[in-house]
């Protein structure tokens, strides 16, 4: 009897400690570095402590059970039936469990949700094989990364309501931020909207969290979070870098090359007053590619555009002459993160 008796204390205090550590552990949950973030883990404390007492109960009963009605002889053990309490109690239960969960998960996907009225910054978010480009509509400006190479760069300000437009150039992709505790698809056709208000300065890792084929595991992109006064400077950095591109004059004739979803120079120069034979080179076997000459990253006059066509392939072209100035040339298939300054001097 005093065995036995030793054994249950055991029990009891083994799972008393297990009770404590899985309280440590809930603390170690991601809390959010924004505001629905912290909504998010919010919901998740509480279905936890809805579903532990659930986990313990059960889990004792079980041991409880294998301890105390082991079997010890070969005599058919006891039968016995539930009762019309023990029924109701075991629907019951459940049923509140579940009704809470529902309506705090509920209230927190209604926030979640829900767009902000008045967004300070707006980013059009362009996803393609295999890189992510960020439009700053209201700032006219663009950051984008290197396809395979160099990841994209988001930066936001902090505690200011950013809203996300998020587009899709080829197929399925996906905008996950872990430390938002975030996930939203990004659709060929569809336009998907969210606002988050950042509230936590810092630089988060991000990716596409949806299989988009050979290298989706290079689609990568980093959220950097600063201070209002920060975003304003990077703002400005990233228009002058834009428009301060310069390289040599090149002559009459220009090749470009497009390998790996990148062309092989960010910068072109030619004579002015005089036309330029091109030749557009598409090494990556099976990909589309195209060659564009804009008036600006706003690319609201087009001076120039060739034919899309899978590689591996090489098209020649003539450009008839330009007058002098900065001009922006692009993939249209893949954007600003195969772009660069068209120069005519």
């Amino acid at each position: 009897m005093r065995s036995r008796h030793g054994l249950e204390n055991r029990v009891r205090r083994g799972w008393l400690f297990a009770v404590a550590i899985l309280f440590v552990l809930t603390g170690c949950a991601k809390q959010g570095a924004d505001v629905n973030g912290q909504r998010v883990h919010s919901l998740y404390n509480v279905i936890f402590m809805l579903a532990l007492p659930v986990f313990v109960v059960v889990e004792a009963l079980l041991l409880w059970y294998v301890i105390r009605y082991r079997k010890r002889d070969s005599a058919a053990p006891p039968q016995s039936f539930g009762t019309r309490r023990a029924l109701i109690a075991f629907f019951l239960i459940p049923t509140v469990i579940v009704a809470v969960d529902y309506a705090y998960g509920e209230r927190t996907l209604a926030q979640v949700e829900k767009l902000d009225t008045n967004p300070q910054v707006v980013i059009r978010v362009e996803g393609f094989q295999w890189e992510w480009t960020f439009y700053y509509l209201n700032e006219g400006v663009f950051s984008t990364g290197k396809t395979l190479v160099k990841p994209a760069v988001m930066v936001v300000p902090v505690d200011q309501p950013v809203k996300i437009e998020l587009v899709s150039r080829d197929v399925i992709h996906s905008f996950f931020v872990p430390a938002f505790l975030f996930k939203r698809d990004v659709i060929p056709g569809r336009v998907n909207m969210f606002t988050f208000t950042a509230n936590r300065l810092g630089t988060f890792p991000a990716q596409c969290a949806e299989f988009c084929g050979l290298w989706h595991s290079k689609m990568l992109f980093t959220l950097r979070v600063v201070n209002p006064a920060d975003y304003l400077a990077w703002i400005k950095q990233t228009r002058e870098a834009i428009l301060n591109v310069t390289c040599p004059v090149q002559g009459s004739s220009v090749r470009v090359v497009a390998k790996d979803i990148s062309w092989n120079t960010n910068c072109i120069a030619v004579a002015a007053r005089s036309p330029i034979a091109l030749s557009v080179v598409n090494q990556d076997d099976g990909i589309d590619h195209n060659f564009a000459i804009y008036n600006s990253p706003s690319r609201t006059d087009r001076f120039f555009a060739s034919g899309r066509f899978a590689g591996v392939a090489t098209r020649d072209f003539t450009l008839q002459a330009l007058p002098p100035g900065h001009y922006y040339f692009q993939c249209d298939v893949h954007g600003p993160a195969m772009s660069g300054v068209f120069i005519v001097k």
